[in-house]
């Protein structure tokens, strides 16, 4: 069996690197990276992140991360989804009051009395005479009414960008399940552009800058 964090340390140490030295040329905190050398994937954040630290890593040593990730996919296969999360929704049956029913029934009463006053009306009424058919004004020409295509809605590109340091970076499609579109570390002075409807996780916040059109978006967790 390849060996993840024996493979990680032994080539640390080949280059003669310190764990502060790798801290700083990972941008990832001293504690993730023991927990990496030593095969102690229980201490970090979770899986996703134990995967992307884990190819940070070993990109940054030279080594084939590839190969590191493959080796962690088959020790811990991503979960399958728990049917019993769903959410069911049921509407709710509206049941009539019987105090709203008793209005409408005394209405169907009075109404349905005067029908029947008119129908046994006695024989000496004079017949009411129909009223003559009215004439019917001519039809005028309807206008046509021409309805443009709405245009759509564009939204602006969300714009990440590394400033003042490296920062590692996973973006999905539209939720935390979604499509990888990128995982990666960006350099300084790189950046990378999304349409909306992404889903970002950061290593390093404080070395980007994110921007959606002319809107600053602060505030991303690590």
């Amino acid at each position: 069996m390849f060996d993840i964090g024996g493979s990680l340390a032994a080539a640390r140490k080949g280059q003669r690197l310190t764990p502060s030295d790798v801290e700083r040329l990972t941008c990832l905190r001293g504690k993730y990276l023991v927990a990496l050398e030593n095969d102690d994937f229980d201490a970090l954040p979770g899986r996703v992140y134990a995967r992307a630290f884990l190819r940070t890593y070993a990109d940054a040593l030279g080594l084939d991360a590839d190969r590191f990730v493959d080796e962690f996919d088959a020790r811990y296969p991503e979960p399958e989804d728990d049917p019993h999360f769903a959410v069911i929704r049921a509407r709710r049956v509206r049941r009539v009051s019987p105090r709203a029913i008793l209005p409408l029934v005394l209405v169907a009463g009075v109404v349905g009395g005067a029908v029947w006053s008119s129908v046994s009306a006695p024989p000496n009424v004079p017949p009411i005479q129909p009223p003559a058919p009215a004439v019917a004004a001519p039809k005028q020409p309807r206008a046509a009414l021409s309805l443009a295509p709405a245009k759509p809605v564009r939204h602006a590109a969300l714009v990440i960008r590394a400033t003042t340091g490296r920062c590692w970076l996973l973006v999905r499609r539209g939720g935390s399940t979604g499509a990888v579109l990128f995982e990666g570390t960006l350099e300084p002075g790189q950046s990378m552009r999304f349409t909306p409807r992404v889903w970002v996780r950061l290593g390093a916040p404080g070395n980007v800058a994110i921007h959606r059109g002319p809107r600053t978006i602060g505030g991303l967790p690590a």
